[in-house]
């Protein structure tokens, strides 16, 4: 479940958020653990990304499995969906 933080971000019932912090970028935050995904409006609600922007943590030097970052692109998508917004990873 999804609540709005404000007209750029939301929060997950599941413990992550991600928010629009400028035109191109986006956070993925989980507690004190952060990173920025580079995003590209494509028009109709499409926002374009690179998926290995989940390899690491910002403020980690451990690279994130492969199934962690899959877990954290799911939640990304999901928080891009209940935002009205289309993934294009």
């Amino acid at each position: 479940m999804f609540t709005w933080l404000n007209k750029q971000g939301v929060r997950s019932s599941d413990g992550f958020e991600v928010q629009f912090t400028g035109r191109f970028t986006a956070e993925y935050r989980e507690g004190a653990r952060y990173l920025v995904v580079d995003v590209e409006g494509g028009g109709n609600g499409l926002i374009d990304f690179n998926p290995r922007a989940f390899e690491w943590w910002d403020n980690s030097s451990v690279r994130n499995s492969p199934e962690e970052q899959a877990r954290m692109l799911k939640n990304f998508l999901a928080a891009l969906e209940f935002q009205g917004l289309k993934g294009m990873p």
